[in-house]
């Protein structure tokens, strides 16, 4: 089984701090990261999902969205 977590909420609790994207990966990670996040081009890894929502100070669905899926052959 295929688990994705995509960062659905991410822009709107970003927008919400008033924090750009720059700002934010400034503090977290490498620049042109949050962008792609957000884009849903990349998928934000387990330490980095932590990172987020310990930055945010929320809980784990009100940034990202978890979708099950079937094998892919």
């Amino acid at each position: 089984m295929k688990i994705e977590v995509r960062g659905v909420g991410l822009k709107a609790m970003r927008e919400k701090r008033v924090l750009t994207q720059r700002q934010l990966a400034r503090d977290l990670i490498s620049q042109n990261y949050i962008p792609a996040i957000e884009a849903k081009s990349r998928r934000a890894g387990p330490k980095l999902q932590q990172r987020l929502v310990n930055y945010f100070d929320c809980r784990l669905h009100e940034l990202f969205e978890v979708v099950l899926g079937g094998n892919k052959s």
